[in-house]
């Protein structure tokens, strides 16, 4: 006989649908928007309390927001997780393959808080958010640290970017236990900058250990400002890049006057620099986009330049790696300057890397997991996201590249990012608590 309970039909139409199906055993549950959104509407006083009592706190990007991180384990000390806290120096992943310098510089350390669930099952999912937030500009017109409702708009430093994510993912997560639901993994990180203070080091870990993590949510809006309209679901590789040449002016035939040097007896730097420029445009460069942004050569317009310095960036997708383009690069610029003829002088060229570098990642638009966001998406706002493409730097990269999972960004509404008066719309926000909770628990059928 069937270990099977058995409903009366007056038990029946008295359970919910979500609830029974969770008593089932064998039976993947798939969680109705309509279901997901009430758990949501449920928490929203709590999710504006939540996110409120976060704004207060200062976690300026380059500190350690260890203040910010404990409201974040306060919270989940109330739900079966266990907490793991570190306190992380980017300065020890210099040599990582994904790290790129953080913006501003700072060696910290930084907190970074994870919570497991205690029950860890065959098959995990995670969601993440970053608790650092930009820094305060000038214009203001609230105190951003007193988070203040316009109507619909929450106003408050962090808001949108990206402390509205951090109160989504955790109440996504209570009412997730709430509906006895297996509970994804939660990590509150250091995010801006690139993310080498939390993003890089906390998966750097998880990738050394056996874990089970089939796919992430990274709960961030993509920076067009749309909300869930965007998904981002890949990012671009950028390399930021200064080539320097230096060569030499002749002699000066006349007293005093450097443009009295003969033209042909100098070692042109402007030349030989879009020489090279042009040699790796057809080589190591020829099937990355190569983008000049600045060309200084020389000082003066009468004499040869005897020093040239172009400043470009690369973008690449797919197997380039930055490591990897900057050290073929160098091999042929020496190769190339081995065909200029020889003279008593010769040019110095060197190539280096500036501002960005980061490695790109992408998640398959067409998956099941892909499909099953973007329908809870549909589902619950009444629009099918796009795909944002045009992102670079992004967090996801770390799940995607270090763990070999998929991973998607989602945020909700919100505007000001980068500057003052920084605000997200809260009912946007429950609608995004509401895809997190349809997702994760649509996820767990696969």
């Amino acid at each position: 006989m069937s270990n099977s309970k058995k409903f009366t039909r007056r038990e029946f139409v008295g359970t919910s649908t979500m609830a029974l199906m969770a008593t089932m055993p064998g039976i993947a549950m798939i969680m109705p928007s309509k279901d997901a959104m009430k758990l949501a509407e449920d928490h929203r006083e709590e999710l504006i309390d939540l996110l409120k009592d976060l704004i207060r706190v200062q976690s300026i990007s380059g500190e350690p927001a260890t203040e910010a991180q404990a409201v974040v384990k306060a919270y989940l000390a109330k739900l079966t997780y266990r907490i793991e806290e570190s306190a992380d120096r980017p300065g020890q992943y210099e040599n990582h393959r994904e790290f790129m310098p953080p913006d501003p510089s700072s060696d910290g350390p930084f907190v970074n808080v994870v919570g497991w669930p205690k029950k860890k099952s065959h098959r995990q999912f995670a969601m993440f958010s970053h608790i650092d937030t930009h820094t305060i500009e000038d214009g203001w017109q609230t105190d951003p640290f007193d988070p203040k409702m316009v109507g619909s708009r929450l106003y408050g430093l962090g808001t949108s970017d990206d402390k509205g994510g951090v109160a989504a993912m955790l109440v996504a997560a209570k009412a997730l236990a709430k509906a006895n639901i297996a509970l994804p993994i939660v990590m509150s990180l250091h995010g801006k900058g690139g993310g080498s203070r939390g993003s890089l080091p906390v998966f750097e870990r998880i990738s050394k250990t056996n874990h089970t993590i089939r796919g992430v949510l990274y709960v961030h809006p993509a920076e067009t400002g749309r909300g869930l309209e965007d998904i981002k679901n890949s990012v671009q590789g950028i390399l930021d890049l200064q080539l320097s040449v230096a060569g030499w002016r002749g002699e000066p035939m006349e007293v005093g006057s450097i443009d009295s040097a003969a033209w042909e007896e100098g070692g042109n730097a402007v030349d030989v620099c879009w020489q090279v420029i042009n040699h790796l445009r057809s080589t190591v460069f020829k099937n990355v986009n190569v983008n000049v942004g600045m060309m200084n050569g020389g000082d003066r317009i009468g004499s040869v330049a005897d020093k040239a310095v172009l400043t470009f960036r690369l973008k690449f997708e797919g197997d380039y790696t930055w490591a990897k383009l900057l050290a073929d690069a160098n091999e042929q610029i020496a190769e190339h300057l081995k065909t200029i003829p020889a003279s008593e002088n010769a040019y110095k060229v060197s190539l280096n890397t500036i501002g960005y570098r980061t490695n790109p990642g992408a998640a398959s638009w067409d998956s099941e997991k892909s499909k099953m966001l973007r329908e809870a998406i549909q589902d619950v706002t009444g629009n099918a996201p796009n795909a944002y493409p045009n992102h670079y730097a992004g967090d996801i990269r770390y799940p995607i590249r270090l763990l070999d999972v998929p991973a998607y960004g989602i945020g909700s509404l919100g505007g000001n990012f980068y500057g003052p008066n920084e605000w997200v719309d809260m009912d946007d926000l429950v609608r995004l608590v509401a895809v997190l909770i349809q997702t994760i628990t649509n996820w767990q059928k696969l």
